[in-house]
Order: structure tokens, then sequence, then C-alpha cells
């Protein structure tokens, strides 16, 4: 699947919250070209030097690294209380916002069992033991506290 649409499912899971108080800021080279819009996303467009790691995942996990680390910075202007970060190919429940919003003491939650889903295929895969194995662990959701302790 294309990478803006890929995004846009993504963007729109997350937009589909059931709670308003959340927002989906979005550090990127160059905006996706979608036709969805909501008034809680924003787009930061930023223009980092190559890295100049000579394997390929370290790059990755460096550009991704510095883009994680803008989102949060320019978060802290909305006083959250807690941050996720989302892959473009990752869906999140449309109760997380207000799960959060109802728990703010947490120091946050890891996602131990959840859905993979194949493009183009009816159906959804339950994996209830271990998912946090087949996602990225910054996909979990930390407090503020936390991540201003880092």
């Amino acid at each position: 699947m294309e990478v803006s649409k890929l995004f846009e499912r993504c963007v729109k899971s997350v937009c589909y919250q059931t709670s308003s108080e959340f927002r989906v800021i979005v550090v990127c080279n160059e905006k996706p070209e979608i036709t969805f819009s909501h008034p809680h996303i924003i787009y930061l467009e930023v223009d980092y030097p190559t890295p100049k790691e000579q394997n390929p995942i370290a790059r990755g996990l460096t550009d991704k690294g510095r883009k994680v680390l803008r989102g949060l910075t320019y978060a802290r202007r909305f006083d959250p209380t807690h941050a996720m970060n989302v892959d473009a190919d990752d869906c999140v429940s449309k109760q997380l916002a207000e799960f959060v919003r109802k728990t703010p003491q947490g120091n946050g939650w890891f996602i131990n069992r959840g859905y993979k889903y194949r493009d183009g295929e009816d159906c959804l895969y339950l994996k209830r033991k271990q998912f946090y194995r087949m996602v990225s662990i910054q996909q979990s959701v930390v407090s503020r506290q936390l991540i201003n302790g880092m």
C-alpha cells in the first residue's frame, strides 16, 4: 500500500477518538498528500541533514529519533498528560484518548494484545499475547513526567 494511503488510514484511526482531548503532531519531511483533514492535526515539516551512520537501520533510527524528539518538544505547548508515537502503518483504538483522559495519573501503558491487518485481506488477526513483539516499543503511551525525566 502506498505510504500516503497508509498514513491516511492511520491518522483517521487516531482522529476518530471518543474524546476530543488529543492532538496529532505529524513531523515529516514533506506534508503527505491526503484528502482527510481534522482540526487536531498539526504538520511540522523538517529538513534534517541525512544521518551519517553507515548502517541503514541506524540511519533510519536516527531520522525517526529526531522527528520524535521534535514532536515531543512541540507537544509541550499543549501541556499533555501523556504522549504516544505512532507509525504511518499503525491504527489505534478510538477509545484510547478517553482511556488516557480518565487515568491521567498512570505512568503509561504498553500494548500487550492487538490486531494485525494485512492490506487487501478481509480479516484481522488477533494476537492475544506478546503483541508488543510485533510493534515498536515507541508505540507505548508514556506519561509526560517520564518523558521529561529522560
